[in-house]
This record gives structure tokens, sequence and C-alpha cells, in this order.
């Protein structure tokens, strides 16, 4: 019998990422239909902003996991470091420009939807990350 193959940090953080995209999935559609049934919405304004948040948090999650992941091993500690660093600015700087670019382009807008789909995929890293360890 042979061993299973040992999985990496890196390997974990593709599957983590994977999760994501269907917890994003799962509650674009899970708010879609909320939006239709309860809300009456024909224009589902409440689900595409709730979307929009929760795909502004995907991206710069994925972002900062790409810079991450950048350089690996025992001997690329330095380089992880930095790439620590400039992958929190590249995030917040994303998160500050996205929700600008967001505010002035998105019509209708519904501010409470879209950090509602914001927070959500937020915790949801934040559990994910919590079961990684």
């Amino acid at each position: 019998m042979t061993k299973p193959a040992k999985r990496t940090q890196k390997d974990k953080i593709g599957i983590y990422i994977k999760r994501q995209a269907w917890i994003l999935f799962i509650l674009i559609l899970i708010v879609s239909i909320l939006d239709t049934v309860w809300f009456n919405s024909s224009q589902l304004t409440i689900a595409k902003n709730t979307a929009i948040g929760a795909l502004l948090s995907f991206v710069t999650q994925a972002v900062f996991a790409f810079f991450i992941f950048w350089y690996t091993g025992y001997r690329a500690r330095q380089h992880i470091v930095s790439q620590l660093y400039r992958g929190q600015m590249a995030k917040w700087l994303l998160t500050v420009f996205g929700f600008a670019l967001i505010f002035i382009t998105v019509q209708p807008l519904s501010a409470p939807a879209l950090f509602i789909g914001f927070m959500v995929m937020q915790i949801s890293h934040s559990w994910m990350l919590w079961h990684i360890r």
C-alpha cells in the first residue's frame, strides 16, 4: 500500500479557495431566491448588491492568498514575510478602491446588502482558516 500524498499548505489554500467559490455561489443563489420571493423584486437589487459585496471579499482574499504563496519553502522565509505585508496592503487597497468604485458606479445601490454580502464572506473566510489550522 502506498501512503497518500501529504497535502501542503498551498494545496490546502487551493481547496479553501474552491470552497469559498462554492460559498459565494450558494450565497448568490439564496439571496436571489429571497429577493424574488420575499421582496418581490424584479430588478434583484438586493441580490445584485449582496453578490457584488461577496465577490469583492472573495477577490481580495484570493489576491492575498496569491501574494502569500508566491514563494514557498524554508529558504524563502524572508520573502514570505515581505509578501505577507504586500498581500495585506494589496488586499486593503483593493477593498477600499473596490467599495469606492461600487458606490460611484452601481445604481441602484443597497448599501446594507452590499456590506452584508461582504461580511458573510469575511466570516466564512475566518471560519475556513480556523479549520485549516
